[in-house]
């Protein structure tokens, strides 16, 4: 009877840390933190770039920030994911002498290492960070990594049509997708050189 009740508290300490891990994993990969007066808002494209585009414009015309800069290039090599947001945002109210863009980057580091001189010459100091909500983790940590602490970074995902922090467990494709994102963001951490 005795190794029946190790095996009942090993089972249980197993689903403790299952279940730890399942709602952690979300809250892991998608920090919020506290908003705070910026010098700019930087959105990435990427994922669901029209939300991301919408955060970021919601945060300008709430006044935290006077800059928006958009990062990222054509998903077809078409017109760059930067033109589109800023054109989005225009129509939305945004005048363009309050946009930057940068249109060349393909991935998150390149957004991070393509905008620095962006950054340095509008002597940009602090920055709200807009990304899916999965990416948010990975896009702070990436930029942290390009900028040191030259630059104040300040995560803010964006609302996520179909992932959640609370749920993302209960699809097969956001399993996979926050899988993949914490795999992600540990390489940037640990092993990126």
């Amino acid at each position: 009877m005795k190794w029946f009740k190790r095996l009942a508290v090993l089972i249980g300490v197993v689903a403790a840390l299952i279940v730890t891990v399942i709602l952690g994993l979300g809250w892991f990969v998608a920090p919020q933190d506290k908003l705070e007066k910026a010098d700019a808002i930087v959105v990435v494209s990427g994922g669901d770039t029209v939300r991301r585009t919408e955060e970021g414009v919601r945060l300008w015309k709430d006044d935290w920030a006077p800059l928006l800069v958009f990062s990222g290039a054509a998903a077809d090599r078409g017109t760059s994911n930067a033109a589109v947001m800023r054109n989005r945002a225009i129509a939305q109210g945004v005048p363009a002498s309050a946009i930057l863009v940068e249109e060349k980057s393909t991935t998150t580091k390149e957004n991070a290492e393509f905008l620095k001189p962006v950054i340095e010459a509008q002597n940009i100091h602090t920055a709200i960070l807009v990304s899916s909500p999965y990416h948010t983790r990975r896009v702070k940590e990436t930029f942290r990594r390009v900028y040191g602490k030259d630059l104040k970074l300040i995560a803010r995902p964006a609302a996520d049509a179909s992932w959640s922090r609370r749920t993302w467990w209960q699809s097969p494709t956001n399993i996979n997708l926050t899988l993949s994102e914490a795999g992600k963001t540990f390489y940037t951490v640990f092993l990126q050189p």
